[in-house]
């Protein structure tokens, strides 16, 4: 547990530290870093073991990465990059849902497909550099939203959840820390809309589209779940102290990430 929250308070230290201060070019490559081992552990959770494999992997999502920064505010691929994340997401939840009634068999393996990590990081960062290029501060509050609503499912969940939220594909989850992580989450995001003076529209807006990126970030969670059950490995990876791999650290954030991005794009900034 101390590890847990010592390596959690370090990251979060660094990356909020990161965006306000660093410069554009080195916290995209700080941000990008990331990226590129969650892409050598999705290989791994794709069944790819061999280490030029993943290496090859690796390098593929990492040219995705550049192509994105190049090309996300070129006339409609970050519409379309969203639009596919968003339509992947919805997939997902249908997914996550038949996996967890067990109504799939064999075909609960499609998810371990390698053109999925592909698709996944790439529609996420490409929101992640629509942020960082266009609204920084959003991006804090993105981060701050995940995390609140990860940190305090974890808690809630280990204090008094009792129901399982989805017992076939990760029995520690619960409903009561998934309704915990949401609560804390919806607090802090209206705490967040009133330090940024969003108007009274905007603001019900935006507590909208972050209660839907937290139920996305949900999923999120669950389908990585079925990715390590389905190669049966515990964690992603072992780069993190009392977290375990970088994925298990992101697999909400890049399911958030493109949802909130649309909703904030598409409606927030409307009003």
């Amino acid at each position: 547990m101390k590890a847990r929250i010592v390596t959690g308070t370090l990251l979060a230290l660094s990356i909020v530290g990161g965006v306000i201060y660093l410069p554009l070019a080195l916290i995209a490559l700080v941000l990008g870093s990331f990226l590129v081992v969650a892409a050598w552990e999705w290989a791994a959770l794709s069944g790819w073991q061999s280490a030029s494999a993943r290496i090859s992997y690796t390098c593929l999502v990492a040219a995705f990465a550049i192509a994105v920064w190049h090309w996300n505010d070129a006339p409609g691929f970050f519409f379309y990059a969203s639009a596919v994340a968003v339509f992947w997401w919805s997939l997902s939840a249908v997914f996550v849902i038949f996996a967890q009634q067990q109504k799939l068999g064999t075909r609960i393996r499609l998810a371990n497909n390698p053109a999925i990590g592909v698709l996944v990081l790439s529609c996420a960062w490409s929101s992640v550099v629509w942020l960082l290029c266009h609204d920084r501060t959003m991006l804090l509050g993105l981060f701050s939203i995940v995390w609140l609503a990860d940190a305090a499912a974890f808690f809630v969940g280990r204090r008094w959840g009792r129901r399982r939220l989805a017992s076939n594909l990760s029995p520690g989850k619960s409903w009561e820390g998934a309704a915990g992580g949401l609560a804390f989450a919806t607090f802090g995001t209206l705490i967040f809309a009133t330090t940024i003076e969003l108007s009274g529209a905007a603001s019900m807006a935006f507590l909208a589209v972050a209660i839907i990126a937290v139920c996305a970030s949900i999923v999120g969670d669950l389908f990585e779940s079925i990715l390590k059950r389905n190669t049966g490995l515990k964690d992603s990876g072992q780069i993190l102290p009392g977290h375990g791999g970088v994925l298990d650290r992101i697999d909400g954030f890049v399911a958030a990430a493109p949802i909130f991005v649309v909703g904030l794009h598409g409606w927030v900034d409307r009003l």
